[in-house]
């Protein structure tokens, strides 16, 4: 199920699945990389994928400003 994060940047998508007693989580950013995680809970695994987005977001602009 793809869901928008609450707030993350522009462009990535979310995707929370139950795996077993987890729950996986797949973000996909808009170079179409994919970052996966798993959490406890369904709460934590948006939080951990919304600070994933806010990590990746930040690296590709330090990348940009670096080269």
């Amino acid at each position: 199920m793809d869901e928008p994060l609450l707030p993350t940047p522009s462009g990535y998508r979310l995707s929370l699945a139950a795996a077993g007693q987890a729950w996986s989580w797949r973000l996909t950013t808009p170079e179409g990389t994919s970052l996966t995680g798993l959490a406890p809970d369904r709460t934590s695994a948006r939080r951990s994928a919304a600070f994933a987005a806010f990590t990746a977001e930040a690296l590709t602009r330090t990348r940009r400003r670096r080269f």
